[in-house]
């Protein structure tokens, strides 16, 4: 943990998504987290997994309802006029675990060009094999929606080095 809070230290972000954090409910946010930071957090109630996201403070944010099926969390952020809204997405998908997910997060983030809301996604799909930048055939049933989530909203990947194990 002192590593992550150093990286923190370090770069000063406004908000945090982690992934993997293996906390439960006998873990409070005052034990991991800084108190300049509002925790929000999706906790598995098995072994691994877990969600967290963490927006700076003097930021306005509340959580969203989040998918009960599924490792998301949503935190809505609203820009200091008030003319935009953020949506902060933190997901985790076991290797193992279907891909319905991305379903759900194509029906949570779409939006039109005329829309004041504006989604952000973070966190790991364990989905070594689609296209992250939308150009793969879309013959394989999980790289349709991730060609969806792409062309339409305009994401991109930030992180395209592999981060960890056989998954990344």
């Amino acid at each position: 943990m002192l590593e992550f809070w150093n990286l923190v230290e370090t770069y000063n972000p406004d908000v945090v998504i982690g992934t993997e954090s293996w906390l439960n409910d006998e873990i409070n946010n005052v034990e991991l987290f800084r108190g300049d930071y509002i925790t929000f957090r999706r906790d598995r109630c098995s072994r691994g997994g877990g969600v967290f996201t963490c927006v700076k403070n003097h930021i306005v944010c509340s959580e969203l309802r989040t998918d009960d099926e599924f490792e998301t969390l949503a935190v809505e952020i609203k820009s200091s006029n008030q003319t935009l809204t953020w949506e902060i997405i933190g997901i985790y998908r076991a290797p193992n675990k279907d891909c319905r997910v991305l379903e759900r997060l194509v029906a949570r983030t779409g939006c039109n060009s005329n829309s004041a809301k504006r989604s952000i996604i973070g966190g790991d799909f364990n989905l070594p094999q689609v296209d992250w930048n939308g150009k793969a055939d879309a013959k394989n049933v999980t790289q349709v929606p991730i060609n969806y989530l792409v062309f339409e909203n305009g994401f991109s990947q930030v992180m395209e080095a592999n981060t960890g194990g056989f998954y990344s």
